[in-house]
């Protein structure tokens, strides 16, 4: 029974505590890459610092220096990390991932796709 907090524990589930997510509301956003007004169904607000990259896995021992940076990103592979305390959605028409601050244009975190993408075409993109 899930409810009530009687469900299983985080560490029982495999998860951990410091790389929770909270779901939030979804909302309509416009979404660059689609060119349109778009309903992002799967949003969040990241609780923590991210101590595992999302992309190729690699373990951060010292999540803090990665944070002190501007944009946060992984050492080894360039992936945007999520910022705790910010929200986050993903858009349901291409999937893209982007930063949802109230009252500002959404931003893109490219993944690696994405990424390749833009430095094949020239387009800047903030390097670590």
């Amino acid at each position: 029974m899930a409810l009530f907090g009687f469900g299983k524990k985080d560490a029982e589930r495999g998860g951990n505590a410091a790389d929770q997510t909270h779901p939030i509301v979804g909302r309509a956003i416009y979404c660059r890459i689609c060119d349109a007004e778009r309903t992002f169904t799967r949003c969040w607000r990241r609780a923590a610092p991210v101590r595992r990259c999302p992309c190729c896995g690699a373990a951060f021992d010292r999540p803090e220096t990665i944070y002190a940076r501007a944009w946060p990103a992984c050492p080894q592979c360039g992936e945007p990390l999520e910022q705790p305390g910010f929200d986050y959605g993903l858009c349901d028409g291409c999937g893209s991932k982007f930063e949802i601050m109230e009252g500002t244009r959404p931003g893109l975190l490219p993944n690696q796709q994405q990424r390749k993408e833009m430095e094949k075409h020239g387009k800047s993109w903030i390097r670590r």
